[in-house]
């Protein structure tokens, strides 16, 4: 009996145990996850960003019917002025269902939104991403809403191939 008594006592004690080491577990993954949330100043500045990083989410996935879908979602808020230029680049990957081509295009898409994020109009904080190994090693960047390197150039062969370069503040 003494033993039964014991036996129940110590297999409490450990599930108590295992139920704190759970919990501090679980509060190091919401201490991670809070870093990885992208931070909006202006959400309607930043609509056209935040479509931007879903468009790069779909290349991550290596989804070329997404990207396309995406691109239709982020060319709808681009703005009427000044992205005659970059729409051409959205058009390109809303056209082709070739996913080294709609990565490629991507590629300018960038261009115009670093230019975004840097005169301040992104209404987001940015993160400047490169890959060194990009188009055959002639390197390429990429924004990101969070400090997490995922290479929307090579998806899941190497997805986490780079580094942040540059943080944008969006205020």
């Amino acid at each position: 009996m003494r033993t039964i008594v014991l036996s129940f006592l110590l297999g409490l004690f450990l599930m108590s145990c295992g139920g704190e080491q759970k919990s501090q577990q679980q509060q190091e993954t919401a201490k991670e996850e809070e870093k990885l949330e992208a931070v909006v100043y202006d959400a309607e500045k930043a609509k056209a960003p935040q479509a931007y990083m879903k468009l790069s989410e779909c290349l991550i996935a290596s989804n070329p019917t997404a990207a396309q879908t995406y691109a239709k979602r982020l060319k709808a808020v681009m703005p009427a002025e000044g992205a005659e230029e970059v729409n051409k680049s959205i058009d390109a990957i809303i056209n082709s269902a070739d996913l080294a081509a709609q990565r490629k295009s991507f590629e300018a898409v960038t261009a115009y939104f670093l230019e975004v994020a840097k005169k301040g109009d992104a209404g987001m904080d940015i993160y400047l991403v490169h890959c060194p190994m990009a188009f055959n090693n002639t390197g390429a960047d990429w924004l990101s809403a969070t400090k997490e390197v995922v290479n929307p150039y090579f998806g899941d062969e190497m997805l986490h191939c780079g580094r942040v370069m540059e943080t944008i503040k969006g205020k």
